[in-house]
């Protein structure tokens, strides 16, 4: 199993830094299948997708909970070892599945994803989040890279939302903390980490951490990640007025079980 090959570090790097990389769990029978789907999607969007790119310079596009629509989206959700790897690294008993979210920058994207929390753009309360982050090419710092703000999830900050391929705040959400820190104006005030992923490899993130990614300046290479989002035992329904990808408002109770269509649960210990 490959839950089971999670070691004891990776696990104690997740807790300690908000993030861990997972190098080779993913074969490229699920690879194959997400890259499928992530052609239906593009060719397909739904209404809560986004072209960040407008300008005609690349294309950054983005979309969320395709396994409603899309078969293989939902194959690998439930099927493949993802729902195992995160419920091994949050020590949890359940969880709930609450977001895909394709990302896709083309060669010649010269957009950056500015620095963001995740959990701010969820309706969810607790500590047991993480995502998944599924690199379907090699990702390199010219190609997009991931950097993360290693221990910024333990902060016990939320900060405001911002419009992640533009870098403006979301009006309309939540003040929370304040806008994200510009950790770019003092990086070396923080403990940043930038993540080159293989095929195979995915990036383990808290829902909480500081987080950006490069722009694609490659010119041939294309840059396309799944981040499959997962909650567990702690975490409740926490409404907010700013949640860009949920398409249709679930029964729930404020502070109550995400247990729902919505939010199904995908994985049970």
């Amino acid at each position: 199993m490959i839950a089971e090959s999670i070691s004891d570090q990776q696990v104690n790097s997740f807790r300690k830094y908000g993030v861990a990389l997972l190098k080779g769990v993913f074969s490229d029978k699920w690879l194959d299948l997400l890259r499928g789907g992530a052609e239906q999607a593009m060719a397909a969007p739904s209404e809560v997708a986004r072209e960040y790119a407008k300008d005609g310079n690349g294309r950054f596009f983005t979309d969320h909970h395709m396994h409603r629509r899309i078969e293989a989206f939902k194959k690998f959700t439930f099927e493949s070892p993802a729902a195992g790897i995160a419920a091994r690294l949050l020590d949890s008993q359940q969880l709930n599945l609450f977001d895909e979210h394709l990302l896709v920058k083309e060669p010649g994207t010269d957009i950056p994803t500015y620095w963001h929390q995740d959990l701010p753009y969820y309706e969810l309360a607790g500590t047991q989040i993480c995502s998944l982050w599924v690199p379907l090419d090699q990702v390199t710092r010219e190609s997009g890279a991931v950097r993360c703000v290693r221990g910024s999830h333990l902060w016990g900050k939320i900060y405001q939302p911002i419009r992640i391929g533009l870098g403006e705040p979301v009006e309309e959400a939540d003040l929370l903390d304040g806008p994200p820190p510009d950790i770019d104006a003092a990086p070396d005030k923080y403990d940043i980490a930038l993540y080159e992923l293989e095929p195979g490899d995915c990036l383990a993130f808290h829902a909480a951490i500081l987080h950006a990614a490069m722009p694609n300046r490659t010119n041939t290479v294309r840059r396309r990640a799944v981040s499959v989002r997962f909650a567990g035992d702690d975490v409740t329904w926490q409404p907010r007025p700013y949640i860009p990808s949920v398409p249709d408002a679930p029964d729930l109770i404020e502070g109550g079980p995400l247990d729902s269509h919505q939010y199904p649960v995908i994985w049970s210990g």
